[in-house]
């Protein structure tokens, strides 16, 4: 019985113990990679949502020659804008839309970044920035 040991093939210790190492290096390689990415996308995300904001607000202050009471109010408003009906370059129409489309708001419908806090907006001077720590004066 001992000879059928001699002969057997398997993983040993050592090999198990070098794989389980190699799998540490790369979830340790890979996991930094992820957050980083992810935190960068995050920054896109609320670069991008402060730029529509802040272009919103320019536009419904041009239309109604204030600035909105509230974030909330842009969300509820709506806007008739100019749209094309058909391929005719000559055929045109309106269509009403919201200042700010209601997407990624709070349980209180206020607006939220992609960090989940909600923008601070101040009415009298119009504007807006993120209340998340590190990213208030973007």
């Amino acid at each position: 019985m001992r000879t059928w040991f001699k002969n057997a093939k398997g993983l040993t210790i050592i090999d198990a113990v070098i794989t389980l190492f190699l799998i540490g290096i790369l979830i340790g390689v890979v996991i930094p990679k992820y957050q980083r990415v992810a935190r960068e996308a995050q920054e896109a995300a609320l670069r991008t949502e402060l730029a529509n904001i802040r272009t919103s607000i320019r536009l419904f202050k041009m239309l109604n020659t204030r600035n909105p009471a509230n974030l909330r109010e842009m969300i509820e408003k709506k806007v008739m804008l100019p749209g094309r009906v058909g391929s005719d370059i000559y055929t045109g129409s309106f269509y009403k839309e919201s200042y700010l489309m209601k997407n990624a708001v709070d349980a209180e419908g206020n607006k939220v970044d992609a960090y989940g806090n909600p923008f601070l907006y101040d009415s009298r001077r119009g504007e807006v920035r993120s209340s998340t720590k590190g990213y208030e004066n973007w």
